[in-house]
């Protein structure tokens, strides 16, 4: 997702059914960054605390402050 509008992002990626959001940025991540599916896209989360928490619904937004 593109915009100039940090609310608008943050309501559009809590609506959104995905395991990863990105918001001005794309293929970003840092180590402890949890990522995975929804649903039959993957089993569960790989990294973070969220790696042994996959009956959780973990949704990350990544969202670019500055540089990427």
């Amino acid at each position: 997702m593109v915009t100039k509008s940090l609310d608008k992002a943050i309501k559009f990626g809590k609506r959104l059914q995905a395991g990863t959001v990105y918001v001005n940025c794309y293929d970003y991540t840092e180590g402890s960054t949890p990522f995975g599916g929804y649903k039959d896209s993957g089993i569960g989360k790989d990294l973070g605390a969220e790696g042994i928490e996959s009956y959780l619904l973990t949704k990350t937004i990544i969202i670019k402050a500055s540089e990427c």
